[in-house]
């Protein structure tokens, strides 16, 4: 391209992005993620982002957010609705969710969209949930970790051939328990996932929740690697850390929030769902921390971004680029992190030819 004045400054390219009507740039987004991958029968993930750099510098002002929908299978983005001061996600979850033609989708969404309400809409477009509780929902919070915890004792007892609860009985019948280890980074994961594939001893199911058909809860505790002074691995076992700890850790804490050490969730679906499923589909909810958020934050600087008034058309402009490089990730295998694909893109003419000229063909 031809530039007879040089590349335009940041001020120009803002003024430029603030008279571009954010609903149509939205819309436009939407059709060209839309031909290329499908929103049906699929998973979609549905989480808030803030924009740390784009707060307004006056008193007791909070971060503007960005509510984005992610399609989990190749993690392409698919739309995002921003979050306005004075309301809350919950009131912009449903209204993103009419966007979108979630016929056979699965959709995951943390706390704040565990409602009633949100519930229904799924369920009425087509879809299905698998939903998080969380404190804020004391009464379901408290009911599904002590029902879980008597199904775990019970199945224990079942295994020693121990006598059963009469009363559980008919639950164990429906429970499922699966475990897994594995080393990840500089650390051993160690995650739990129990399902009970019947929620009708659950009040709100019974009332508020009815198209709740499973509950379940998963359990997860990472432990830091740790090796002595001659490089031997001293990494304690699960039974150890969470009693004493470890020289990294000296005492796990148990929270419901990202990063902590011990995590326990508890978990909602209106379908019968094996524990190999639900801890799969949470899992790729989790991930989109890594493969969305840290990648805006850490690669396309977005946390640092001081735009305001453009800052939502800004934040589609890097969606497109970061759609486009998951695609050619995805697809050429050339690199399987963004910054080095990013890095084939500068060296490569005929990749830029091919997803940023020609079009790009659809994935269904």
């Amino acid at each position: 391209m031809k530039l007879k004045y040089g590349i335009a400054s940041p001020s120009t390219i803002t003024r430029m992005l603030c008279g571009i009507d954010e609903e149509l740039a939205l819309y436009a987004f939407m059709e060209w993620a839309g031909e290329i991958v499908d929103s049906k029968n699929t998973h979609l993930a549905i989480d808030g982002k803030a924009l740390c750099g784009a707060t307004e510098k006056t008193k007791g002002e909070t971060p503007p957010m960005l509510l984005n929908v992610v399609e989990t299978v190749r993690g392409l983005i698919l739309a995002q609705l921003p979050v306005d001061s004075k309301t809350n996600e919950i009131t912009v979850i449903p209204e993103l969710l009419k966007l979108l033609d979630i016929s056979g989708s699965i959709v995951t969404i943390d706390a704040v969209g565990t409602q009633t309400a949100i519930m229904k809409q799924i369920h009425e477009q087509g879809g299905h949930f698998v939903l998080t509780v969380k404190k804020n929902q004391p009464e379901a919070y408290e009911e599904i970790h002590t029902f879980m915890d008597k199904l775990e004792a019970e199945d224990i007892k079942r295994k020693k051939g121990e006598t059963l609860d009469s009363g559980m009985r008919e639950f164990l019948e429906k429970y499922e328990e699966i475990s897994r280890m594995e080393k990840n980074r500089d650390r051993n994961e160690y995650r739990a996932c129990q399902i009970c594939k019947d929620a009708s001893n659950l009040t709100k199911s019974q009332k508020e929740w009815s198209h709740v058909q499973s509950i379940g809860r998963i359990k997860q505790v990472r432990i830091p690697s740790e090796k002595d002074s001659q490089g031997n691995d001293v990494t304690p076992s699960k039974e150890e850390f969470l009693k004493k700890g470890s020289r990294r850790v000296p005492a796990p804490s148990a929270e419901e929030g990202c990063g902590k050490d011990v995590q326990c969730t508890a978990l909602i679906s209106d379908l019968i769902l094996t524990a190999e499923e639900l801890g799969s589909i949470k899992r790729m909810h989790w991930s989109i921390e890594n493969r969305l958020h840290h990648v805006l934050d850490d690669t396309f600087r977005e946390d640092r971004s001081p735009a305001k008034k453009s800052r939502n058309n800004l934040s589609l402009i890097r969606k497109y680029a970061y759609n486009i490089l998951r695609l050619a990730m995805y697809e050429t295998g050339l690199a399987n992190i963004m910054t080095e694909m990013m890095d084939c893109f500068c060296d490569n003419a005929a990749l830029r030819e091919r997803y940023v000229f020609q079009g790009i063909a659809s994935l269904y």
